[in-house]
Parts: C-alpha cells; sequence; structure tokens
C-alpha cells in the first residue's frame, strides 16, 4: 500500500501537467556507457535517449537519433528552443547499472503534436526523401526503378542522405498525381513527417509505346522494335516559416526502342537518367546551396596546425557541408543549409570532438585528447 501511494506521488507532477493537454503518459528506456567512471554524464545521456524514445513513441515515428542523443545538452536545448512543452514533465521509475552501461526507465507526459514537430526539427538536416514511381505502357507501376536508383546514387555521391520512400507507403499512383496536378500537398506533407525529411523530390514517370513492333513503315518494311516515350514530371519541395512550398519544378523526356516493350522502356529510362542525373541533381544542389548562411566554428583548445586540418578534413564531408574556409588559426567559416544545432549534432556525434557552446551562427568545439 505504502508503494502504491509513494507511485501516486511520484506521478503527481505529471497528473498536473496533464490538466488541458491533450497529451498521453508514456514509459521509455534509455542507456547510455559510463565512460571513465563518469556515471552522471552516463545518466544525463541515458536520460536524454530515454526522452527521445517517449517523443518517438508519442509521435508514431522512429528516426535514427544517434548523433542527436550523444549530448544530453544538444537534445534539451532542441527541445527547450524549438517547440516548447513537448515533455510536460518525467519521472525516472527505475534506473542502474550494468556492465559498464548505466540504465534508466522513464515515464513521460508528452503532447504527441509537438513530438512530431520536435522530431521533424531536430532529424530532419541531411535527408532528402525520394518517390518516383515509373508507369509501365500497360498499366503497370513499379516503384523502384533504374531511373530512381540512379538518382539516389547520384545525391549520395553528393553527400546526401537519400530515403526512397517508395517501398515504404501507401500512396498511390493517382494520388500522387492528383497532389501534382493540384498542388495540394497534404499527402505528402504527411510523407514528410512520417520520413523527417527536409527536402522531399516527388515525381512520376509516365510513358507511352510510340510505334510497335512489325508496324508497317512504308515500302514493306516493317519496324524491327518496339518504341516506348517517357516523360518525368517532378517537384522539389521543402519547408519554410512551417509551410511546404516548392523549390523546383520541371520536365525531362526520354526515348528508347527495344524488342520488347520492357526492354524498350527501360532504354527509355538510360536515355533519361543522364538528363535527370545532370540537370535535376545541379538542381537540387544549386537550391539548396542558394540558402545557406555562414556558420563559425571554433576550436577552443586547439593552437595544433595538424588538429585544425584533421578537422577540417573531417567537417568538410559532414553532409549538406557546401564549403569550409579557415578563418584564423583555430576557427572555420562553413557554408551549411540548415539550423547550427544540426551541424552541432554531426561534430558532437565524433567521440573526440565535444560541443561546449553553440548559436545559430557559431559553434564552439573542445578537442578530446
Amino acid at each position: 500500500m505504502k508503494k502504491l501511494l509513494f507511485f501516486i506521488i511520484m506521478l503527481c507532477p505529471l497528473v498536473v501537467f496533464s490538466m488541458g493537454e491533450q497529451g498521453i503518459f508514456v514509459q521509455a528506456y534509455g542507456e547510455a556507457d559510463i565512460i571513465n567512471n563518469d556515471v552522471q554524464t552516463a545518466k544525463l545521456q541515458a536520460v536524454a535517449r530515454a526522452k527521445w524514445s517517449a517523443l518517438e513513441q508519442a509521435a508514431g515515428v522512429k528516426v535514427k537519433a544517434q548523433s542527436v542523443v550523444q549530448n544530453a545538452i544538444l537534445v534539451d536545448e532542441a527541445i527547450k528552443s524549438e517547440v516548447q512543452g513537448v515533455i510536460k514533465g518525467f519521472q525516472i521509475i527505475k534506473e542502474g547499472q550494468n556492465q559498464g552501461v548505466y540504465w534508466v526507465q522513464i515515464n513521460a507526459f508528452v503532447v504527441p503534436s509537438k513530438a512530431k514537430d520536435a522530431l521533424g526539427v531536430v532529424s530532419r538536416n541531411t535527408t532528402i526523401s525520394v518517390i518516383m514511381p515509373l508507369i509501365f505502357p500497360d498499366g503497370r507501376v513499379e516503384e523502384s526503378n533504374p531511373l530512381s536508383e540512379r538518382l539516389i546514387n547520384e545525391l549520395s555521391v553528393q553527400g546526401y542522405d537519400v530515403v526512397d520512400i517508395a517501398g515504404g507507403t501507401n500512396v498511390s499512383v493517382y494520388q500522387l498525381d492528383q497532389a501534382l496536378k493540384t498542388n495540394d500537398f497534404l499527402m505528402i506533407r504527411n510523407l514528410a513527417y512520417q520520413y523527417l525529411s527536409n527536402v522531399m523530390l516527388v515525381g512520376k514517370v509516365t510513358t507511352t509505346m510510340t510505334a510497335k513492333e512489325g508496324k508497317n513503315i512504308g515500302y514493306g518494311v516493317s519496324l524491327p522494335y518496339n518504341i516506348v516515350t517517357g516523360r518525368l514530371v517532378y517537384r522539389l519541395i521543402t519547408v519554410k516559416r512551417g509551410e511546404r512550398v516548392i523549390l523546383a519544378s520541371g520536365y525531362i523526356s526520354g526515348r528508347g526502342m527495344g524488342p520488347s516493350v520492357d526492354d524498350a522502356t527501360y532504354k527509355m529510362l538510360e536515355d533519361m537518367s543522364e538528363k535527370v542525373a545532370n540537370q535535376l541533381v545541379s538542381t537540387i544542389v544549386s537550391k539548396i546551396k542558394g540558402s545557406a548562411k555562414k556558420i563559425r566554428v571554433v576550436l577552443k583548445n586547439v593552437n595544433d596546425m595538424q588538429k585544425m586540418m584533421e578537422f577540417k578534413n573531417f567537417i568538410q564531408y559532414v553532409s549538406w557541408v557546401l564549403s569550409v574556409q579557415d578563418q584564423g588559426m583555430n576557427a572555420l567559416l562553413v557554408e551549411y543549409p540548415e539550423k547550427a544545432l544540426y551541424l552541432a549534432s554531426a561534430i558532437n556525434s565524433r567521440p573526440n570532438y565535444k560541443v561546449i557552446k553553440f548559436s545559430e551562427y557559431e559553434i564552439d568545439v573542445q578537442v578530446l585528447n
């Protein structure tokens, strides 16, 4: 009876928080390695990871948050500065140590709508989601196809994290077609929240059999192959001031010949792929680069040129970093199109670097020996 009364008392702060809010209670688990016998830091990180797990459960989405939750301060800063009142309160109900790992179990009161916003704010940093189905002349639909695979590969080479969402969605080609025709992006916005993408490339390839094998082309000569013409219509969509806006749109065509209709269709995709790789990828890069800002990154405890060069080599390959310029002995000016929080998370995910302070235009980093 005493234990039950104690548990009710422990939950009272959460119940008070819940009044007037459309929230839910969530139990979540988190753990962190104990490094150099620093139990307190491990506990903070375990709690941060449990908070993140609570957000995921409340929002109904799952994201790779390892780089974000490496540092408890970054997680709490993101929650406090970006979306107020996501976790209205929480209590640690169990905790302990096991073979160098500190673990906690928390009971949190979470507002689901704000949790979804918080996940979007923190995680939609370097991801481009791609959905580009192919419609064959006979009406068959192929969600993943050589064109989308080529595009995903080209974007990956450019340093972007690319998600092919075609196989994991219930969106029909008809719904996609209507969204593209009417600019009604409600369905696409829902997809963006599900996959936590900052930029989405949405399009479809329609095909027409222009000429069939055996067709009489004059003088008693029959066409020895099939000819298929394809047309790609696309939209590049992102978020600005909370609204989905079109960064770019376009139309690309291609043509292919083959002994069968499918062969001709794939030949058409090969023809179109070169145009897509050159035209569409350059459009995406230029649109993202056009919105970039400069963030000053300072190594606070470094006067060693070798360590500075090692850090510069690392940061120039971080996703979405567009350029890196030297600024003095221990500082870099980084061209980056997203929030400084995301860049700070990427830096902090490396075991030899620790973010000690950051604002929207400056990040202070300590090099760990």
